[in-house]
């Protein structure tokens, strides 16, 4: 039959030669033929079983013969083109009314890719855990990430090795967002081939398999392995120069890596996976490995906020208690250099703060900061005795840490330091007027003993007999 040589011509389709060839012919079979369809049925057959499978097996086995990274992505994409195709091709047959079955095409497909379709879920994860590796070791190999090899060194010895090398400086290149987007490209990739390839109960599994290893690459391997790293090279809690802390821009990379796997998820997964056993392992998984690198980041801003607030006790530290005794009468107009100095560090670690951070974490840091800033001030002020010029001196930089407050952007940071000051102005206060001025404003709502313990700091606190003006009512 003529049709033997139809299909050997090399410059034509044959997914598009098909239906031409049964256009041409049906009308001749269904005037020599008295039951036309099982004869249109049986050259079907014949070709998908002689001509389709074999075009088919021609262009997927080159590619298992060698079967590297290459020629498995190649095989892969390769897979799903043909699969396109003859789906394509099994719906336009179906038009010519090729079969009263309706599944008659269909599992004339199946029989085409069966054996394709029995491994291909193996190619396609062990193919997107390879390239993902790959990526992941350019990224180390240019200079940027130090991955965590799997040679039997812990985190540890990995982080140890990386605190050693004094040129392995720790800034932006330690996160990769080119790294983030080609990783979800390869997702993406896999995830439509899946999606076409595969059915039911397997593409639900492909799906969760391929999203686990993105979590695994992009979380754990790149952005968990990068926060420990950084998180060490944090300096300690009392450096003796401004510590520059470039966590802040670890949590930022964090942060649209975390929302851009999230927002991949909720967009594209979670319609795929909706109602599955495999959604719930997905969705406790993604929040465990996001609950990991919070935690992380979590240690990393207590150890953060720890060095800033030991440097700026440094400062502090150089204060004197002869600072606030002076034996004779000072004019106080300003804040002390130690104040300015103080001041000058917290604002530069807020611009730092602002410029790396942003939405709910800048907001919850700032707020902690304050905090810790507040309690630092407080300790500091009960360090010393004061006379009146004393006084004077120490409520001029509270003064200014009071103004300064306002950068932390929390409501309660500003009413801690407004409160800080009205108990630090009892310093100052002539004794005759204590006892009204501990009734009025912020600290009418204080125990006596917290006022108290405020008083005691005057060095005329026994000779004046503030104990009785502050204990007794008016």
């Amino acid at each position: 039959m003529s049709m033997r040589g139809y299909f050997d011509n090399p410059n034509i389709d044959i997914f598009n030669s098909i239906p031409q060839l049964f256009t041409k012919v049906s009308e001749l079979i269904n005037e020599l033929f008295d039951q036309p369809e099982k004869v249109i049925e049986r050259l079907i057959i014949t070709v998908y079983t002689e001509k389709l499978a074999p075009y088919v097996r021609d262009q997927l086995d080159v590619y298992v013969r060698n079967p590297d990274l290459d020629n498995m992505e190649k095989y892969l994409q390769t897979l799903y083109t043909l699969s396109k195709k003859a789906t394509k091709l099994s719906n336009d047959l179906q038009t010519q009314k090729i079969s009263d079955d309706p599944a008659f095409l269909h599992k004339l497909n199946q029989h085409v890719f069966k054996s394709y379709l029995k491994t291909y879920s193996k190619y396609e994860i062990n193919c997107l855990e390879e390239k993902f590796q790959v990526h992941l070791e350019r990224v180390e190999s240019t200079g940027g990430q130090r991955r965590m090899k799997p040679t039997g060194l812990s985190i540890t010895d990995i982080i140890q090795q990386r605190l050693l090398n004094t040129t392995d400086q720790v800034d932006e290149s330690r996160f990769s967002p080119d790294l983030a987007a080609a990783l979800l490209n390869d997702c993406k990739t896999a995830m439509n081939r899946i999606t076409t390839l595969s059915e039911g109960s397997e593409a639900s599994e492909n799906i969760l398999q391929c999203f686990l290893r993105l979590l695994n690459a992009l979380g754990s391997q790149h952005i968990e392995t990068e926060l420990q790293y950084s998180l060490q090279a944090i300096p300690g809690p009392e450096p003796k120069q401004e510590p520059d802390i470039r966590f802040f821009h670890a949590i930022l990379q964090t942060n649209n890596s975390i929302q851009l796997i999230e927002r991949y998820f909720v967009m594209d997964i979670a319609p795929l996976l909706l109602g599955t056993q495999q959604q719930t392992i997905l969705l406790q998984t993604k929040e465990k490995v996001f609950g990991q690198l919070e935690e992380f980041i979590n240690i990393g801003v207590d150890k953060a906020l720890l060095c800033i607030i030991g440097y700026i006790r440094n400062i502090l530290n150089e204060q004197k208690r002869s600072d606030f005794k002076p034996e004779s009468d000072l004019f106080i107009s300003e804040c002390s250099p130690i104040c300015k100095r103080v001041v000058r560090s917290i604002d530069n670690q807020i611009v730092r703060l602002e410029q790396t951070v942003d939405g709910k974490n800048l907001t919850s840091i700032l707020n902690e900061f304050g905090l810790r800033f507040h309690r630092l001030i407080t300790d500091h002020v009960f360090k010393f005795e004061y006379n009146i010029s004393g006084g004077l001196m120490m409520l001029q930089d509270i003064s200014e840490y009071k103004k300064c407050s306002k950068k932390f952007r929390s409501s309660t940071v500003e009413q801690l330091f407004s409160i800080l000051h009205a108990l630090v102005n009892l310093l100052v206060v002539v004794p005759d007027n204590l006892r009204q001025v501990i009734t009025e404003g912020h600290l009418a709502s204080l125990t006596r003993d917290i006022i108290e313990s405020f008083v005691q700091l005057r060095t005329d606190y026994k000779s004046a007999r503030l104990h009785a003006m502050i204990t007794t009512d008016p």
